[in-house]
């Protein structure tokens, strides 16, 4: 559960949360802030952006920042250089949720602070023909650049963003992989990432992103039992065949909750 900027010295003041503790079912996670410019300027202004995110930071909160162009983008690495200049810190997974358009300087910067990116590769597929019509060609060749975000050393982790899209992860990494749209046209293949680079976006590096390493993202030893069977295996079937692999069975904790 992320916790809204604005009400986050209520949630301090209330301690609902153990922030240390792990609660497998609820628990409180990073500090959501939203950038836009929809008004023709950037909301919040920077310098603010610059404060709230400096704020969280300063008291242990992990920040996950909504920027998807790239003046939101090249705002939230502003702000979070801004807060670890300040209070430098080697393990602060610091996310920026969606980074759709992100050209290689900006790559670089978020490098420079090791930054985490969670990003919805189904968007390519659900939303590609629209994409490919609207989107000025200056942004479109920075697009949900995936293979770059991963080749450059980021964590990349991925996520549906439902309601936008269905939440099906399969779509996802069916994306990530062939970087096809549901009529069939290539959207920057050369983005496009190995089957077991899509995989660890939901799995290893989703509870990376979230503080969950050591509880969840791999079938391991000491770990919850947190996993799905697949009617088929995503690294052998066609990768045309992958959006449509089905669940067979669920299990949460160990505990079998829903079957075919």
């Amino acid at each position: 559960m992320m916790v809204g900027v604005d009400e986050l010295e209520e949630f301090e003041a209330n301690d609902v949360f153990d922030r240390n503790g792990i609660n497998t079912a609820l628990r409180p996670g990073a500090v959501k802030m939203v950038i836009h410019t929809t008004t023709g300027s950037l909301c919040p202004a920077q310098e603010e952006l610059n404060e709230l995110v400096y704020q969280a930071h300063s008291i242990g909160y992990q920040v996950a920042i909504h920027a998807d162009g790239q003046a939101t983008v090249e705002a939230a690495i502003t702000a979070l250089e801004y807060a670890l200049s300040k209070i430098p810190s080697a393990n602060h997974r610091h996310r920026i949720e969606h980074c759709s358009v992100c050209p290689p300087s900006l790559i670089q910067r978020l490098k420079k602070i090791n930054a985490l990116i969670v990003t919805q590769p189904a968007f390519v597929y659900y939303s590609g023909e629209r994409y490919l019509a609207t989107v000025p060609p200056g942004e479109l060749e920075w697009l949900y650049p995936i293979g770059s975000l991963c080749a450059s050393g980021l964590r990349v982790a991925g996520s549906s963003d439902a309601p936008v899209v269905p939440l099906n992860p399969l779509a996802g990494i069916y994306a990530a992989i062939t970087r096809t749209t549901e009529t069939g046209q290539r959207l920057l293949p050369q983005e496009g990432i190995s089957r077991t680079e899509a995989l660890k976006l939901y799995t290893l590096n989703a509870a990376y992103a979230s503080f969950e390493e050591d509880i969840k993202g791999s079938i391991s030893s000491n770990k919850l039992a947190d996993m799905v069977i697949l009617n088929a295996d995503p690294t052998e079937v066609l990768p045309e065949a992958i959006k449509a692999i089905e669940v067979d069975m669920t299990v949460i904790d160990g505990e079998i909750v829903w079957r075919r």
